[in-house]
């Protein structure tokens, strides 16, 4: 699925921009139908990257999710499970229809990713900061292996506060786990608002050089910038590379943007008509360039 930078030419683009719009419509309506507080602000930050990963790089295979070949990925950030679901669906792994039960007894879609239950998860997580050992660990067995496949891993910047991340950065730098690729959202912000002043992580990418890794830097919400990013973490080989993105808090509608507080929102009817309107405003200005 990986594509080439030169490939990815205006339509292309185009419709990696309109399929951002159609995940961030597919979250509200994901939050609002089934009546169900969603972290608005860290879903729609990642979105640029989950739409890049699953549209256009990763090598997967819907109909065969455990295929031995296939890239991994982990949600380390595993409060964002809703916007990798979507990815999943649009990617072909599992019906539309799923999303009428998400985070109802028996659904395959849980509050946080599940392997055992949702077609196209590589690995169950949702408290911070363990889910990227975890990524670490399926890259040393892709190196002992000898596998060709990659490890990709989506990091918050909130969740960098946690011991368990650097320990295991130091491992997988020890073990020059060149399989190992991580994604880090950096939106600067954590679940009650802004990281300075609190308990920030900068200096960043210091901090990652520091624990000998290949750093590299982008605009989170830019496509073009993801995947030259993407391309410059696959030509690493023989450490494990970081691509910090760049990002804001609830990108792409306003409402969330903007929220005072911790975004953890119950959209009202019309807050959600408010967003649902400007999405398709968005959409609409794009499809007449």
């Amino acid at each position: 699925m990986k594509t080439p930078l030169e490939s990815l030419n205006n339509p292309a683009l185009r419709e990696l921009q309109l399929s951002a719009i159609q995940c961030r419509k597919k979250i509200i309506e994901m939050g609002y139908v089934n009546h169900i507080r969603l972290h608005y602000g860290a879903l729609m930050s990642m979105v640029e990257i989950m739409m890049a990963l699953y549209c256009q790089w990763l090598n997967v295979d819907p109909a065969n999710p455990n295929w031995q070949d296939r890239d991994r990925f982990v949600l380390s950030k595993g409060h964002g499970a809703p916007a990798l679901y979507v990815a999943l669906w649009m990617r072909g792994f599992f019906a539309e229809h799923h999303f009428q039960g998400f985070r109802r007894l028996g659904s395959i879609l849980q509050g946080h990713p599940d392997r055992l239950k949702t077609p196209g998860i590589d690995c169950s997580t949702g408290s911070l900061g363990q889910g990227f050992p975890v990524a670490c660990g399926m890259a040393l067995g892709a190196k002992m292996d000898g596998a060709r496949y990659r490890v990709y891993c989506l990091l918050s910047d909130g969740e960098c506060n946690e011991g368990s991340v650097w320990e295991a950065a130091q491992i997988a730098s020890n073990q020059k786990l060149g399989h190992l690729k991580v994604i880090l959202d950096r939106n600067r912000k954590s679940s009650y608002g802004w990281m300075a002043g609190r308990n920030d992580v900068e200096p960043l990418a210091e901090k990652w050089r520091a624990f000998n890794w290949a750093v590299f830097e982008c605009d989170g919400h830019d496509f073009e910038e993801i995947t030259t990013g993407l391309t410059n973490l696959e030509a690493v080989t023989d450490q494990p590379a970081i691509l910090i993105c760049h990002t804001v808090k609830g990108k792409g509608i306003p409402y969330v943007e903007n929220y005072p507080t911790k975004p953890n929102i119950l959209l009202t009817e019309e807050k959600y008509q408010e967003c649902l309107a400007h999405l398709d405003q968005v959409e609409s200005e794009l499809r007449d360039e």
